[in-house]
């Protein structure tokens, strides 16, 4: 048993900061600190699942906005909870991976390398077939739908009751029943966690009684995660599947989304697989089409004329510009970095490439640090202050704004975390006392370790007081004594799946 809770520890820990969530709320230092013990961090943690101490004991919720409106929650576990979870996963995927039907595209694991398909190119891949399936059928009508609050509603009893069917190792399905009852006892927290991208493989296994419903009552349909494509010949047979669908997953605590669930009639299916002029445009790039930069040009012209700007189109356009190094974007971008916040991270991104040879996008990214709006938007605070520690972007008034996120505690602490690593990276005369006293007073265990980083950055931390806190800080241990190896530089935080 312990074998393969190593082995699988060893493929999660290899995963960790590649993943959506984690492009999304990545490590101040890029786990240094764990990197740098790792063999020691391991077989703790197999100590801690074999004596049943693997539970996790603080889960911080994060909303990352989906627009400028509604936000999705991310559940930031502990590290050591967020590798067991994931290993606990990783260890069941072989076994319900081929439960689950060609018709789901999401959380596809390849069992030759150990790994999920991409999700970019899986949901690409799911729009094209169908767009294919239409073309064969062209008389056929769609139905399209979700499901709300899909991963906070899942029942765990019920979810739980899944795994104990399949002939799966005993030591996973037992560390994840303690794992999501723990999970789901804490407050505020219910189904599964949002973030790693091993929940989407649980997430399919739940719904893997539509799949099978749709299959046998002789559906075509295609599933991402919670969107769901139904095709079928008539209207009337349509809604019939919508509703037996939906009573399938009132029996298991979910629901379909009202505001999100229509029947498209066989004319207008065509304009819901919005990627034909992206996929044209697309393939023009990636060959040197002549006009096909031009047409790139036009068609993010057109997204940012609309009212509201649509987040998916918008992505797209950087994208795509990005990959040909074309900065047509750059100008509107520092005009309205403050008003697409839920953006923040592909902008940023984007702006990234053309960041030495465009002086002026650093000093608007450190500016948009004081733009009252992103009060609101602790996601875009977090991504520019990793943007500002990435490009080493120093201005005072970024500086003066970090500070006053450092010492506000109603600010999030993951906002804290990476003010406290740029202050520290940027610290003057005097600076270093200062973040010393943060750290003495600071009660949040998160917000601890980056100030200790912060203070070791600013030369103001001696071995004698590492060692002091390696004795009586049991948390910040593994962080203390990384820092007594003296590293000459400690790694930035990923920024868009790039370290330094």
């Amino acid at each position: 048993m312990e074998r393969a809770v190593a082995e699988n520890l060893d493929l999660a820990w290899s995963q960790i900061g590649v993943g959506g969530g984690d492009l999304d709320l990545p490590d101040p230092i890029a786990f240094a600190d764990v990197d740098a013990a790792w063999p020691v961090f391991r077989d703790e943690t197999i100590r801690k699942i074999r004596d049943d101490e693997y539970q996790p004991t603080q889960v911080e919720i994060v909303d990352v906005p989906k627009n400028q409106l509604m936000v999705r929650p991310l559940a930031r576990l502990q590290l050591r909870h967020r590798l067991v979870y994931d290993a606990a996963i990783y260890g069941l995927a072989n076994t319900i991976a081929p439960l689950i039907p060609q018709a789901v595209y999401s959380s596809r694991w390849w069992r030759n390398q150990r790994r999920f398909l991409a999700p970019t190119t899986s949901w690409i891949q799911m729009q094209r077939d169908a767009k294919q399936f239409h073309k064969n059928h062209p008389t056929w009508l769609l139905a399209r739908t979700d499901i709300s609050s899909f991963y906070e509603y899942i029942d765990v009893g019920k979810l739980i009751d899944d795994l104990v069917s399949l002939d799966s190792p005993a030591w996973a399905s037992s560390v994840l029943n303690g794992f999501l009852s723990a999970f789901n006892n804490l407050n505020n927290v219910s189904g599964i966690p949002q973030g790693p991208d091993s929940s989407g493989l649980l997430a399919n296994l739940y719904l893997r009684p539509v799949d099978l419903q749709l299959r046998d009552l002789g559906f075509t349909h295609y599933r991402y995660s919670d969107d769901i494509l139904i095709f079928g010949r008539d209207w009337l047979t349509l809604r019939d599947s919508i509703l037996k669908v939906n009573r399938t997953l009132r029996g298991r605590r979910l629901i379909l989304s009202s505001g999100k669930t229509r029947i498209i009639d066989r004319h207008s299916v065509p304009a819901e697989f919005e990627d034909i002029e992206k996929d044209a445009i697309s393939y023009g790039v990636r060959v040197g089409l002549p006009g096909a930069v031009d047409e790139l040009k036009d068609f993010f012209s057109r997204t940012i004329s609309k009212e509201p700007v649509s987040p998916r189109d918008l992505r797209y356009s950087l994208t795509q510009l990005k990959r040909v190094r074309d900065s047509y974007g750059v100008g509107w971008l520092l005009s309205n970095i403050g008003e697409i916040p839920h953006l923040t991270r592909e902008a940023l991104s984007y702006l990234s490439h053309f960041h030495a040879e465009r002086a002026e996008i650093g000093d608007v990214v450190a500016d948009s640090l004081t733009n009252s709006k992103l009060a609101f938007y602790p996601y875009a605070q977090q991504h520019i202050l990793i943007y500002l520690i990435f490009h080493g972007v120093a201005k005072p008034a970024a500086i003066d704004a970090a500070w006053k996120l450092l010492i506000d505690r109603n600010v999030a602490s993951f906002v804290r975390e990476f003010a406290a690593r740029f202050l520290g990276r940027h610290s003057h005369l005097g600076d270093g006392a200062r973040l010393r006293q943060e750290f003495d007073q600071e009660p949040d265990m998160r917000v601890r370790r980056a100030l200790l980083v912060a203070c070791y950055e600013a030369r103001h931390c001696s071995n004698h007081f590492l060692t002091s806190i390696e004795s009586s800080a049991p948390k910040l241990r593994i962080t203390a004594r990384y820092l007594k190896t003296n590293p000459d530089q400690i790694p930035l935080p990923s920024f868009h799946g790039v370290t330094k």
